[in-house]
């Protein structure tokens, strides 16, 4: 049942930097798990807005930390040299960062927090679990930024995969080798694909119809059944 909400901009504090996100969360003040939500390389736009909130209607906290400084587009040309010039080790101290902030709400607390993200913020966010032990979960949403393999022997927490089987930037060979890397360091993880489903199906679920939408709805609820049994 979706649950009452309240969302709002957000800021907290890496290093030297002013980092603004994005908070949506159930009504209420008593502690709740909470998740680290990472945008695409389309930036803190509407669509990760939205999902956000959709998160946060199912009884997250959720915080969208905002990598780009404000900065969205829909060029992807524009939005490929943004991603492929990404400072990365700045962007995953930065997502590191807002679990401290998340500790001092009210309503997260001591609660377990988990971190995802779509597409170049689902690499990002196998970085940020293979470099810290904050996490509690990990759920990756078709990744089209690749961590070294290597990376992936830091990985402590248990991790949920979605991808779609239309998907050209995270495609069967990328799944596979993934699957393989996580299988030989011995992770807890499973991976789910879904038929017909292309890229950014949960993020962006209209732009090949029906097929992405069943897909979204379909991750959705797998991913919130197991974060709310994982981060109980």
């Amino acid at each position: 049942m979706n649950q009452k909400i309240v969302s709002m901009h957000a800021a907290y504090q890496s290093g030297s930097e002013k980092i603004d996100g994005f908070l949506a969360r159930p009504v209420g003040n008593h502690p709740m798990p909470a998740i680290v939500l990472v945008h695409g390389y389309r930036g803190l736009d509407d669509a990760q807005k939205f999902v956000t909130r959709r998160f946060a209607k199912a009884g997250f906290v959720v915080l969208a930390p905002d990598l780009f400084e404000g900065e969205t587009s829909k060029d992807p040309v524009f939005n490929a040299y943004r991603k492929t010039s990404l400072d990365i080790e700045k962007a995953v101290e930065k997502i590191i960062d807002s679990v401290s902030y998340l500790r001092m709400l009210p309503f997260v607390g001591r609660k377990k927090i988990a971190l995802s993200g779509f597409c170049m913020g689902g690499g990002l966010a196998l970085y940020g679990l293979a470099r810290s032990r904050k996490f509690a979960a990990g759920v990756i949403f078709y990744q089209s930024l690749f961590p070294d393999p290597t990376e992936l022997k830091g990985i402590s927490a248990p991790i949920q995969c979605h991808y779609g089987s239309q998907d050209p930037h995270a495609n069967q060979a990328e799944i596979e080798a993934f699957k393989a890397d996580l299988t030989r360091y011995k992770k807890k993880f499973e991976i789910r694909v879904y038929p017909g489903a292309g890229h950014a199906f949960l993020n962006n679920p209209t732009r090949l119809g029906t097929v992405n939408r069943k897909a979204a709805d379909q991750a959705f609820s797998r991913s919130c059944k197991w974060l709310k049994k994982v981060l109980a």
